[in-house]
């Protein structure tokens, strides 16, 4: 299977800004004609390689979500060679993704996006240990080496917030140190990472930033401001189509299986067994907090605690939080009541 991290999404974004500032300068946000059949094309560039990370998305196509509100969506493979920024800001996508911090760096180079929701409300990102060292929280990772990507805030804050020290070493895509060297705490995925380890016949402890307070959202849907001001009803339908396939994809085993099917058929590089693994794992970080009563939530408090908490580590923040986010197109979707087990088998 391809390794899954964070950390091609910053190297993409960087990598692009000089780039998407250009072509933004050039308001190229123009929309897709509709279509002889009346559908409307439509772009959403994925968080990543097709899997289930883009689930509901899946869903809601193999669903024909999308179709019955005359949507007709493009569900673009994203990876660390890919800069969504980039093509949103330039009008060949309507939808991106990235994270609160993606956001904000987009904003401060002058790239006119606005978020519109985000997926998880329990930021994923997190780092592990082996299970047999029995350490099960930050204090017990004190001293220790931490193997985490270049750009990432959560262990600064970390150090910040917990009192503890440790080294680091710059992540490269690859846990084979970790897995014959307990003494190393390895960040990640509990979807992609901590399967890896598993495979491997390494257990795992996980531990999410968000344990130390450092919570920002994770797979932020965004689009342009252009794309915005004049497409709403086409935002309002693919949001509307989204979440109904986010909440079918999360509670509903025969739809997850046709959209892991979906999933399978563009990326080779996944396993049935991985793909479960992930849609099983990912689950709870969807539905915490506002996502219980609204899949996709974002609330001002907490665009504004992690502009904070950028602000105490040393780093530029927005003066007004409020102009990077709109949520009046998000419905009101709440995450499915019960959460039910994967197939027998499957992971």
């Amino acid at each position: 299977m391809s390794t899954r991290s964070s950390m091609g999404r910053f190297i993409a974004t960087a990598v692009a800004v000089a780039l998407t500032l250009a072509t933004a300068a050039c308001g190229g946000s123009s929309s897709p004609a509709k279509s002889a059949d009346g559908t409307t094309p439509f772009t959403a560039v994925l968080p990543w390689y097709a899997d289930p990370e883009g689930g509901g998305f899946f869903a809601a196509q193999s669903e024909g979500l999308y179709q019955n509100k005359k949507l007709d969506v493009t569900l673009q493979p994203g990876g660390p060679q890919v800069s969504a920024t980039q093509l949103v800001a330039s009008g060949r996508a309507q939808i991106g993704f990235t994270d609160a911090a993606g956001i904000i760096e987009a904003r401060q180079q002058g790239i006119p996006v606005v978020a519109i929701g985000a997926l998880y409300q329990d930021n994923p990102v997190g780092v592990m240990v082996h299970a047999d060292t029995g350490i099960t929280s930050f204090a017990g990772m004190a001293g220790k080496t931490w193997v985490v990507q270049t750009g990432q805030f959560g262990p600064d804050w970390v150090k910040k917030n917990t009192g503890i020290d440790f080294g680091t070493q710059v992540y490269n895509g690859s846990i084979a140190n970790f897995l014959t060297n307990d003494g190393l705490v390895q960040q990640g995925w509990p979807t992609n990472e901590a399967y890896q380890a598993e495979k491997a016949g390494v257990k795992v402890n996980f531990v999410p930033f968000s344990a130390s307070g450092f919570n920002p959202y994770n797979d932020v849907f965004f689009t342009s401001q252009s794309y915005l001001a004049g497409h709403r009803q086409e935002l309002t339908d693919f949001l509307a189509a989204s979440m109904q396939g986010w909440a079918d994809y999360l509670g509903n085993v025969d739809v997850a299986k046709a959209a892991n099917d979906a999933i399978l058929k563009a990326n080779d590089q996944l396993t049935a067994q991985s793909a479960w693994y992930a849609w099983d794992k990912q689950r709870q970080y969807v539905v915490a907090g506002d996502g219980a009563k609204q899949l996709g939530a974002m609330t001002e408090q907490r665009w504004a605690t992690f502009a904070d908490q950028l602000k105490q580590l040393g780093q530029p923040v927005p003066d007004d939080v409020k102009a990077l986010f709109d949520t009046s197109l998000l419905p009101t979707i709440p995450a499915p009541a019960t959460l039910p087990a994967a197939p027998a088998g499957s992971c």
